[in-house]
């Protein structure tokens, strides 16, 4: 296990590009792991930091993808179920069970709320590699007894029905330790860029992995000023210091610092450090331009729906001014993209009704 990190101004995907490269120098099979938000770009970035451009010995996946690298031939011949179909599992099995015999929810056994808390409550335990009977630590005897009963029932109706609601990663959490995986531990190595922590599946495919013999690279943004900080609540690279500490003590390696001296300082290194410095309250003192403040804008929004139609409008401005741009220059990033969809939705839906109004010209094109 190698812990590497380094502040925003180097590049993290070329130093972990380098290390890919050294493990396929030795013969290995490398898995680059990145975020599935992130799975795409971190490809065309790693493609761009090869010396060679192209290496058949590096895959660019996702941890779930890499399932199917390594267990393709033994992943469960089940009828894959989302939600919805999850839903209407627990609505039928809640539907067979009398009233009387559920002493809490017996009123609410088929109110839609109910069922939805029951399938997120699923997917928590599933991920969390637990099993039902850990409900048994409930204090509530009547909610226990309830919840056993019915998770009982639906998941004898899965598996009855050759349903599959696990994730790939629970299937090859599972292959891993009953020893179904073919492959060679020792001829593979993981890389794994762009994660500030791991979900419970994950971790423990990390952990398992890493008990086969698997070499695993994990690099993190951080700067070595706030990893070595014995306080880190608030610091801009606290989720990336708390991250690497538990990994460093976890698996008893200390984390490498890989920064880079750089001649100059950008616009963003100059923001980074400023921000990073207000954060734990060190009297740092940096030179700021009008260049420096026309790189970086902050911008506050009281709703998620002006702060979409402010991106729109400045994105539209400077396409408008620079005839050299296209869409593909711009990239919005986002730190939960589902919280965002939502209104997404709707601004997208408001959009495509303004066009069919221009067209139909029943609303002035100098909008």
């Amino acid at each position: 296990m190698k812990l590497l990190y380094t502040d925003i101004r180097t590049s993290l995907t070329e130093i972990l590009t380098r290390e890919a490269e050294e493990f396929v120098a030795t013969g290995k099979r490398i898995f680059y792991i990145a975020p599935n938000s992130l799975s795409f770009e971190k490809e065309r970035a790693v493609l761009e930091c090869l010396s060679q451009q192209a290496s058949f010995a590096i895959t660019v996946t996702r941890f779930a993808q890499m399932a199917r690298y390594l267990v393709l031939n033994d992943l469960p011949a089940k009828t894959s179920l989302d939600d919805i179909g999850l839903g209407m599992a627990f609505y039928k099995c809640l539907a067979e069970l009398d009233p009387k015999d559920l002493r809490v929810y017996g009123a609410i056994k088929q109110d839609p709320q109910f069922i939805q808390q029951l399938i997120e409550l699923y997917h928590e335990m599933t991920t969390a590699q637990m099993s039902f009977l850990d409900l048994e630590s409930l204090t509530d005897e009547d909610k226990r007894a309830d919840l056993l009963l019915i998770f009982e029932k639906v998941t004898a109706y899965l598996n009855q029905g050759q349903l599959a609601q696990g994730s790939q990663l629970s299937h090859l959490i599972e292959a891993i330790e009953n020893d179904k995986v073919s492959s060679d531990f020792t001829q593979i190595a993981l890389v794994i860029d762009g994660f500030t922590r791991f979900s419970a599946e994950e971790e423990r495919i990390v952990d398992l992995l890493h008990g086969k013999g698997v070499e695993i690279v994990i690099g993190a943004y951080a700067s070595k000023k706030a990893y070595t900080s014995p306080f880190s609540e608030g610091n801009l690279y606290q989720a990336s210091v708390e991250f690497l500490h538990h990994l460093a003590s976890k698996y008893q390696t200390p984390a490498q610092d890989r920064s880079q001296t750089h001649e100059k300082m950008d616009s963003f290194d100059k923001a980074s450090r400023l921000l990073e410095s207000s954060y734990d309250f060190s009297e740092f003192i940096l030179e700021v331009d009008e260049k420096d403040r026309e790189n970086l804008q902050i911008w506050s929004c009281l709703t998620q729906k002006e702060e979409l139609e402010l991106v729109a409008r400045s994105i539209r401005q400077k396409l408008h001014e620079n005839s050299d741009l296209s869409y593909k220059h711009f990239r919005i990033l986002l730190g939960d993209v589902t919280s965002y969809q939502l209104s997404l939705k709707l601004f997208l839906t408001s959009i495509r009704f303004l066009f069919i109004l221009v067209e139909a010209k029943l609303w002035p094109t100098t909008l």
